[in-house]
């Protein structure tokens, strides 16, 4: 926990869970400094005035400005467990929005998967957000039962995995703006089909090869983000 998540600057953390961390693994007592990221409003340090075993109270420096978030996700749903990870790992790299769907690949099961259900997916957003301790928001989170391209038409800025891609992010670096967010279409689990890519193209995505290797979709995610950010050069 790398940023105690609030959700307002009163500083009282009430959370067992958070509670639970702060006295077993971090061993926290009063006095001792932490990150702290005020959910919509932005990042501060908290000192610890009071812990008690069901309440912590924490004085709160002046807030600063969150990181902005910056890339839209849109992936073929996959299994539970890849959706875990894509809903944690990729809020740590400051997504503003995951929007899974079925492709014609997906198993149709996994829309109703119980990760989906609000209170659980936060779970794994939160985690995400107190990792990175540098954005402020919630990733927005939609599930969609068809393929949602033509929703991004009007997206300046849109790229889909694609092995078959004759182009990576470097031979496009010169036309890639990071003050516009940018929107990556990843497939699911096991890929997206000629019909789906077809799908995306038409809506305006860029096919973009990030590996010759076929890699897991969250590693997928991981790596164009990487190789984003790289280029982008500022963390």
């Amino acid at each position: 926990m790398n940023s105690l998540i609030l959700k307002n600057t009163d500083g009282v953390i009430t959370d067992p869970k958070v509670l639970a961390h702060m006295h077993e693994t971090l061993k926290a007592k009063a006095g001792d400094t932490f990150k702290c990221t005020v959910l919509g409003q932005g990042l501060c340090q908290g000192k610890i005035i009071e812990l008690a075993k069901d309440k912590c109270i924490l004085e709160l420096s002046p807030l600063t400005n969150a990181h902005p978030q910056w890339f839209n996700l849109v992936v073929g749903i996959s299994r539970p467990q890849t959706s875990k990870k894509i809903l944690e790992h990729a809020t740590t790299f400051g997504a503003k929005n995951i929007h899974f769907f079925k492709a014609a690949l997906s198993e149709k099961s996994y829309l109703d998967s119980k990760v989906f259900e609000p209170h659980e997916c936060e779970e794994y957003l939160l985690a995400g957000l107190s990792q990175s301790a540098i954005y402020g928001e919630l990733p927005g989170v939609k599930v969609d039962k068809y393929n949602p391209a033509d929703h991004y038409k009007n997206e300046p800025q849109k790229f889909i995995l694609d092995l078959s891609g004759k182009e990576n992010f470097l031979d496009l670096k010169e036309s890639i703006n990071f003050d516009t967010a940018i929107t990556l279409a990843i497939g699911p689990e096991r890929g997206f089909i000629p019909e789906d890519i077809e799908r995306f193209h038409q809506a305006g995505f860029k096919s973009v090869k990030i590996s010759s290797s076929i890699l897991r979709v969250e590693h997928a995610i991981y790596s164009a983000v990487s190789q984003l950010e790289l280029i982008r050069g500022r963390y």
